[in-house]
């Protein structure tokens, strides 16, 4: 199947009735007639008139493998995977030869029909037995093998998740996609709005029916069909949907789709902005490379960079320098230049040479989430989260029963108040036309046990906290320890009183950082793994002025005469400097370690470099970069007691104090936590 199929499939390129069938004509036509108008439906993008006459020429010829498995890739086109099956299976029965393909399509509809032990063991039998050229397929089954035994995870680990089918005044008989909410009770969404029980061509444009961007409205725990959404936005001559919103609501990104002069259906993404009476500007067509006249740019979805505040769009292309099929692709709009920088490619963390399709960036959680026919599953298209920013991703992470089934589940997003959103599926149970299991619908799913966590704190002077710091920034970073990586989810200020409050999310790790001019930063790291109801967290932070002079660092000790930092050290180093260094990121810093008189100087001048440099390896083990520390060994030439008694005997207490390791403010770089977004 052709990769801009799947964008006509999913972004609506839609249009014509299918021909209807004329009995007479299938009646009379010869046997070879009916195969090539077959075929020539196929190619028009027309499954369900191939379909009718494969189906008449199988009734003559009822040998032809070939025909067969050409009948089941209709019936497949259409998601109507129980007579897929079936077919797949047939042709294979009937000539695996001249179907060569056909049992691994049988297994893979085995998997959307949830049947993972028989279709595990066909694509076994495949993987022996085929011996056709594309050694991408046979590549592909064995991923589908061990993507069949994890499934049972997926399925156990099912969460405490309502998903609900909305109604008929919003739902038709034809395909429904991308909601989006607006508020907690206005939803956008793109529907081809028919109550005719008729199916769409998705490739025809000969007909007026065109996809339109709408909006429904809440009333208690309704939602209710509205009108048009914009008065603008949908345009006649295309097909218009995929709405996208900034955070402040006040930027929208939607589709709009089109044949070009070589019938070829290109879709292309659009901006514009709400003035202050909510009215919507004239769409503006992003400029090349996002929009390509050759390829299609689709499916947007917006977050905002949290450093320098600019828009990253996340968007799907069939661009031939992606990894395969669709993928997903990211832009990031300067807002001082008002320019859109050249789109990269997400990734093989992502991306997979089969398709990803209909990207959604949390911005709560850093997260971004996306549907994918590539990464196993449960079947069909399954629903993916991966962490990051750009070009570094966490792994993606199928996000299990009951948001993902054996269909095609699509168009996930999150609603503005976290306990619900929305998603787009084939499964069975929705609106039907010719199978159970052919038309997308909109579901509504609510958390039946949402965890609300709420964080507050106050930020006062380490040394006197009886002394609270206004206007201090504190940042919250997710914190992946898989990758790792810190990703910055948001930035707040502390109010006159040093006081600071914000929600987070259950079963997260999260790094919070407190920074001021002329205080050094400091960071504190705080889990809501272990939270299972809903609660409040206080986390106090405590800073300290930037000082002149070398800091101790405590509890740093080493083996006597050696240079290696003892395991127990570590702990000191971790919750002390190395705090501090990914606190301050602009800090570069001089260990600084000291001996008692004991030994000769130039001995204990060189252990003491030792030492400072192993302290400055162990910094650098963590994830410091060598260009902020420096190592200085100082020996006994800066003792802070004395090292005997005014007897002359030995000062225990003293010596002690001056086998000391410190730290010291020795200058500044120029620098920030990484966010891989905003580069180029």
């Amino acid at each position: 199947m052709r990769d801009i199929k799947w964008i006509c499939f999913f972004v609506f390129l839609v249009g014509g009735i299918v021909a209807q069938n004329d009995s007479a004509l299938v009646k009379n036509a010869r046997s070879k007639t009916l195969k090539r108008m077959g075929k020539s439906a196929l190619k028009q993008n027309d499954p369900s008139s191939a379909i009718i006459f494969f189906e008449a020429y199988l009734k003559r010829d009822t040998a032809d493998a070939h025909i067969m498995s050409e009948l089941a890739k209709a019936y497949l086109e259409i998601r109507d995977y129980d007579r897929a099956q079936r077919m797949f299976l047939r042709a294979y029965r009937s000539n695996h030869v001249k179907a060569p393909e056909a049992l691994y399509f049988h297994a893979l509809m085995q998997k959307s029909n949830m049947q993972y032990d028989s279709a595990k063991i066909n694509f076994q039998i495949f993987k022996k037995e085929y011996k056709g050229s594309d050694k991408l397929l046979k590549r592909q089954a064995s991923r589908e093998i061990v993507f069949c035994d994890s499934v049972q995870k997926l399925m156990v680990n099912e969460k405490k998740i309502v998903v609900m089918h909305l109604d008929s005044t919003i739902n038709k008989v034809n395909a429904e996609g991308g909601p989006v909410n607006v508020d907690d009770n206005t939803l956008v969404f793109t529907s081809l709005r028919t109550d005719k029980r008729e199916y769409i061509i998705e490739d025809d444009t000969a007909s007026g029916i065109k996809k339109k961007l709408y909006y429904a409205e809440r009333t208690g725990e309704t939602w209710q069909f509205k009108g048009e959404f914009g008065t603008n936005l949908n345009d006649a001559a295309f097909n218009t949907g995929n709405a996208c919103f900034t955070a402040d609501r006040k930027r929208l990104y939607f589709t709009r789709c089109k044949q070009n002069l070589m019938e070829q259906m290109i879709c292309a993404i659009y901006v514009t902005e709400r003035d202050e009476n909510g009215n919507w500007s004239e769409p503006f067509k992003l400029p090349k490379p996002v929009n390509h006249p050759k390829y299609s740019s689709t499916m947007p979805t917006v977050t905002r960079d949290p450093i320098k505040g600019n828009d990253i769009l996340f968007y799907v292309s069939n661009h031939k320098s992606g990894k395969g099929g669709l993928d997903i692709w990211y832009t990031v709009y300067d807002k001082k230049t008002k320019t859109y920088k050249v789109p990269r490619n997400a990734g093989t963390k992502i991306n997979t040479s089969q398709n990803e399709i209909t990207p959604y960036f949390d911005n709560e959680t850093r997260s971004l989430y996306f549907s994918s026919n590539g990464w196993g599953g449960l079947g069909g298209y399954d629903i993916y989260q991966s962490k990051g920013d750009g070009k570094k991703w966490a792994i993606s992470e199928n996000i299990g029963q009951p948001l993902n089934t054996g269909a095609d589940d699509i168009y996930y997003t999150i609603s503005t108040n976290r306990q619900e959103g929305f998603l787009v599926s084939n499964r069975k149970g929705g609106n039907t036309l010719k199978n159970n299991t052919c038309c997308d619908d909109i579901y509504y799913y609510k958390y039946s046990e949402y965890i609300r966590i709420l964080l507050s704190g106050n930020v006062n002077s380490l040394l006197d906290p009886d002394v609270s710091i206004s206007k201090a920034t504190v940042e919250i970073f997710i914190y992946d320890k898989k990758t790792p990586g810190k990703y910055l989810v948001k930035t707040l200020l502390t109010d006159s009183l040093g006081n600071y409050k914000t929600s987070l999310e259950a079963g997260q790790d999260y790094f919070i950082v407190v920074k001021k001019e002329d205080f050094l930063g400091t960071s504190e790291e705080l889990s809501t793994r272990e939270i299972s109801n809903s609660t409040e967290l206080k986390q106090d932070l405590h800073m300290l002025k930037k000082p002149k002079e070398a800091i101790h660092i405590p509890n740093v000790l080493y083996e006597f005469d050696k240079s290696k930092v003892m395991e127990s050290s570590k702990l000191s180093l971790d919750t002390t400097v190395l705090r501090l260094m990914e606190a301050n990121p602009e800090l570069i810093i001089e260990i600084q370690s000291h001996t008692d008189s004991k030994g000769s100087d130039s001995y204990n001048l060189k252990l003491s470099q030792k030492r400072a440099e192993a302290v400055v390896e162990y910094l650098i083990s963590k994830g410091i970069t060598p260009d902020r520390l420096k190592a200085g060994g100082y020996g006994e030439s800066k003792p802070i007691a004395p090292n005997e008694n005014p007897d002359g005997s030995d000062n225990t207490a003293g010596r002690a104090k001056n086998r000391r390791t410190d730290f010291k403010i020795i200058g500044v770089v120029d620098a920030e936590i990484d966010n891989e977004a905003d580069k180029e």
